[in-house]
């Protein structure tokens, strides 16, 4: 595996951590791609196309998510005052 490679897996590997150290729920489907990217850049052959496709959804949806963030802290909060949390 070229160093390159070794560096994205180790990235996808933080991420995936990250997530479940901090967001369960709310990120499921970023950590599916996260994983599954991860899963394909640690073939001996990877697919570039599939993990091409895997990190730019990955992306666009990390970025709506950091978008997002602060309304559904936001709203957890004001759950939590209610006991609806």
């Amino acid at each position: 595996m070229t160093a390159e490679r070794n560096d994205l897996v180790s990235a996808l590997g933080h991420s995936l951590k990250a997530i479940d150290d901090d967001y369960k729920e709310e990120m499921r489907e970023l950590r599916a791609l996260f994983a599954d990217a991860k899963n394909e850049a640690e073939k001996d052959e990877p697919d570039s196309v599939k993990l091409r496709h895997l990190l730019t959804d990955a992306n666009e949806m990390a970025r709506t998510f950091a978008t997002l963030d602060p309304a559904w802290q936001a709203v957890q909060r004001v759950a939590r005052m209610f006991g609806l949390l």
